[in-house]
């Protein structure tokens, strides 16, 4: 498509212009505000209804000093387009409705109406759009007709998304088989992506750490338990000997007591204090479990008031950051509601100012009364360059104010958006105030009850008492028996004694046992996680790996279609991961960075891939194109619009 002619009248600011455009390129020189970028805007207009900018909100009407548009007028764009195999007329006429009102010779104002046309044929608005649509798609022409377009028009994911379908993706397999170390991801990933494998590791990364740091406290807590205690061996011994040592005496005493009652109440005494040591074994081995038990559950309750505390601090931060967010953007929309007070004073006075017109009416030479008409002639050029300076100045202010209105609407957005987000805040922190309270409440009564799991069996203390009573009936029955047995019976109760020595310490070696397995299994549980750690940095360094060698592949394939352009798709990030993005440069230097003749030189690179790719060719629109000295050359038409102050009004070249 090639642009032959274009004629504007009453568009905007233009009252009428027609573009001849040149066999090749076309240049339009004119100073600043004299309408260079409005025919572009009316060219965008005839074929899509907007501005170039995209906008459909604009003003087509002329504008007076105080802002007023212009009525009563046609408001008229017409194009001459060569499409190769034949030129295409294009025209629109935009003007004001005035209906004549019923039963009145009144007419009356009820809006606007547009006339479209195609090779002269009036032809309503569906079939008009149809038959630009037949031409180019509207987005594909934004992006072959501005240079500066595909970089400051459309977000970067959309700018990725377009050199995607330029070039074409890469798939999985390809990058895999470019670099043997991945050749083991594929078993990897199985049926998941590569974006939720990477999320998998990293939740269990973080499972992993925290159970880690858990196991060796565990292991200090039960270790801390355990008791120091003699070979299992020795102490059997050792009880096996009193055990017959007990018997022996025993025996010797029966032998003494027998016959009568004292033998009958001897019998029950031994068979309270068989129930007895029972008791106390069953006493030792209850009291060592539970004091296990116990330890594991404050520990527990321990890691999970900890959590809600870290919780509530958290929250409280998040809110004091937005706290501070929120009072930033306030203080910007507050300044920016005085600057738009200060432009609004500003307007007004240069509005209200007037020329204040000197002129000395006599020949500073020879003192000679100077012409009537040369003097009125001076005065009018004087007028005229106040009105211009005039409108110029409240042009500026008007374009200021808009830029400052947007910016206060904006932080004031902003401003509630962070609000909201401190309501939600305060409702995180009381949810996470309630759950730190409710675990410390739960680890007070925990450690409330430590002393119920110790109590003593209330059995032993009415066996014990009923001993007593039947060894009073005993020595009562038995005084004449004393001397004889009194020494083999303190040899019975220290035998016994130590019976219940060797017992207890049997318990404790069980328990050190216990203590001893379960210290073991935590270490073989940290031995394994500590190994699937590894595996899981493994995995995760796979996956890096794999996004870089597709990022370098991609890149590769991406630059082979341009001249100038270079794109950067993915960012580098603190952490060594990658975050997607698409970033345009040229010998190293970002967009963001270039000057602007390598802005619209790198735009119109991305012009010529375009259109080889859509295959279609539009009209190039080049803003200020005479910051670029050499232009890059195009096979599409290049409408070059360059600043010259020596050039009052629009002139072609």
């Amino acid at each position: 498509m090639r642009l032959k002619k274009l004629h504007l009248k009453n568009f905007k600011g233009i009252p009428e212009f027609t573009l001849e455009a040149q066999p090749g390129n076309t240049e339009i020189w004119g100073d600043n505000a004299t309408g260079k970028t409005t025919i572009f805007d009316g060219f965008t207009w005839l074929l899509f209804g907007k501005d170039s900018l995209g906008s459909a909100k604009f003003e087509i009407k002329s504008l007076d000093l105080k802002g007023e548009a212009a009525h009563g007028l046609e408001h008229t764009v017409a194009a001459v387009l060569d499409l190769g195999e034949k030129e295409l007329k294009l025209k629109k006429v935009y003007k004001e409705k005035y209906p004549k009102k019923r039963g009145t010779a009144k007419h009356v104002f009820t809006g606007h109406t547009t006339k479209h046309f195609v090779d002269g044929v009036p032809i309503n608005e569906k079939g008009y759009k149809e038959a630009i649509n037949n031409i180019c798609d509207e987005d594909a022409f934004r992006l072959l007709s501005n240079p500066r377009y595909f970089n400051e028009g459309i977000h970067w994911q959309e700018r990725r998304k377009v050199l995607l379908e330029v070039c074409g993706d890469i798939s999985d397999a390809d990058v895999v088989a470019s670099d043997k170390d991945l050749k083991g991801l594929p078993d990897i990933l199985g049926t998941r992506t590569l974006e939720d494998h990477r999320k998998v590791i990293a939740s269990r990364r973080q499972e992993i750490n925290k159970e880690l740091d858990k196991i060796p406290v565990r292991i200090d807590e039960i270790g801390a338990s355990a008791v120091e205690a003699r070979e299992k061996l020795a102490v059997e011994k050792d009880l096996k000997a009193a055990q017959s040592d007990i018997k022996t005496g025993k025996e010797t005493l029966a032998e003494i007591e027998a016959g009568g009652n004292v033998a009958v109440l001897k019998t029950q005494v031994r068979e309270i204090e068989n129930k007895i040591s029972a008791i106390d074994n069953a006493h030792a081995d209850r009291v060592l479990s539970a004091k296990r038990e116990h330890k594991e559950r404050i520990l527990d309750l321990s890691d999970a008031s900890v959590e809600a505390t870290k919780a509530v601090e958290l929250a409280v931060k998040m809110k004091t950051d937005l706290e501070t967010a929120l009072e930033k953007a306030s203080d910007a929309m507050e300044a920016k509601q005085e600057e738009e007070a200060s432009l609004r004073k500003a307007w007004f006075k240069e509005y209200e100012s007037e020329l204040v017109f000197k002129q000395d009416e006599n020949c500073p030479t020879c003192s000679q009364a100077l012409p009537e008409d040369q003097l009125k002639t001076a005065k009018e050029k004087a007028t005229q360059d106040f009105n211009q300076e005039k409108a110029e100045n409240l042009a500026a202010i008007d374009a200021r104010g808009k830029v400052v209105v947007n910016a206060r609407e904006d932080a004031a957005k902003e401003a509630a958006g962070f609000a909201e987000e401190i309501a939600k805040t305060d409702l995180l922190i009381h949810s996470a105030t309630e759950a730190s309270r409710i675990a410390v409440e739960a680890l007070i009564v925990a450690k409330g009850e430590s002393e119920t799991a110790y109590a003593e069996d209330p059995e032993k203390k009415r066996l014990e008492k009923e001993k007593l009573m039947l060894e009073k009936q005993i020595e009562a029955d038995s005084t004449f028996m004393a001397d004889e047995t009194s020494d083999t019976r303190e040899a019975i109760d220290q035998l016994e004694t130590r019976i219940r020595g060797y017992q207890a310490e049997l318990l404790q070696i069980e328990a050190n046992a216990r203590i001893e397995a379960r210290i073991t299994e935590l270490s073989d549980q940290e031995r394994k996680l500590a190994a699937e750690f590894e595996e899981l940095e493994r995995q995760l360094f796979l996956s890096e790996q794999f996004v870089r060698t597709k990022v370098a592949m991609l890149e590769e394939k991406i630059n082979a279609k341009f001249e100038l352009a270079r794109w950067k798709l993915f960012e580098e990030q603190i952490n060594e991961g990658l975050r997607e993005c698409c970033e345009v440069m040229t010998y190293g230097v970002p967009y963001n960075s270039m000057n602007n003749a390598a802005r619209i030189n790198i735009g119109l690179d991305i012009c010529n891939t375009l259109a080889a790719h859509y295959g279609i060719q539009a009209p190039i629109f080049i803003d200020n194109s005479e910051a670029v000295s050499e232009l890059l050359e195009t096979d599409a038409q290049q409408i070059k619009l360059i600043v010259s102050a020596q050039h009052q009004s629009l002139e072609i070249a």
